[in-house]
């Protein structure tokens, strides 16, 4: 089951809006609607899903009763700082509408009081070196108890429901997140560092030693912020180095 709307929000985005009860993966939907190339943007959200991806290969428990939506779009010369920017949007909408306040953990995992309660994956294609076609996939867990996850997981997870107590209507998220996207566009094709400073201050470990995996090896160092592209920068033994994309330990 299926509803779908075309819609268009200012002047850059026009998009194919796609709402399931169940998919397997929204980004793999959001990707294949992009190679029918009838749409330059498309928007994919669902109830559920059966075959969820995570960062890694890893797979992502899509139970029902969050929200989980991916947005993939073609354009020319895609900035590799709007998996970044989308994090940040995902934040504010919740913080705003429902006032549960949102830390980041890199690359991109959202946390509250030092818990997990969504996460952001993100596939591009490349085409002559550049990013040509992005799809962006959210998951954030709304109205679920701890209890309806595998033990092995409670500890370190947490939901919009158990934070608040009370259920939230998620259609919010979505409909916040697809307002404030197209403003961030614009704030990034003028002063790009914006992005960086709004996700540095949520971030969740700035400043603080971190364990980390890179190549099946688990190293240590401080956290001290990113660079004008969005790397990590990461203090090891008193020399700091860059990372385009790390797991956190």
């Amino acid at each position: 089951c299926m509803s779908l709307i075309i819609l268009r929000i200012g002047e850059q985005i026009s998009i194919l809006e796609v709402h399931f009860n169940s998919v397997t993966s929204t980004n793999e939907i959001c990707l294949e609607r992009l190679e029918e190339k009838k749409h330059s943007s498309v928007l994919i959200s669902s109830n559920s899903q059966t075959n969820g991806r995570g960062r890694n290969q890893n797979k992502w428990h899509s139970k029902e009763g969050n929200i989980y939506f991916s947005f993939g779009f073609i354009k020319d010369n895609l900035s590799e700082k709007i998996p970044l920017q989308t994090a940040v949007v995902v934040s504010d909408a919740i913080k705003d509408f429902f006032g549960i306040d949102i830390q980041l953990k890199w690359p991109n995992d959202l946390f509250v009081e030092g818990k997990k309660i969504g996460g952001i994956l993100c596939e591009t294609k490349i085409e002559n070196s550049k990013i040509k076609t992005m799809v962006i996939g959210v998951g954030v867990n709304v109205n679920e108890s701890i209890a309806e996850h595998d033990k092995s997981i409670q500890k370190n997870l947490t939901t919009m429901l158990e934070v608040s107590k009370h259920p939230h209507q998620r259609e919010l998220i979505v409909a916040e997140f697809i307002n404030s996207f197209e403003l961030w566009l614009n704030t990034l094709s003028v002063e790009p560092n914006q992005i960086i400073e709004a996700w540095l201050e949520k971030c969740m470990h700035l400043n603080e030693r971190i364990l980390f995996l890179q190549n099946e090896k688990i190293l240590e160092g401080v956290f001290c912020g990113l660079d004008d592209n969005g790397f990590a920068k990461i203090k090891i033994d008193n020399q700091v180095k860059y990372f385009n994309s790390i797991d956190l330990v």
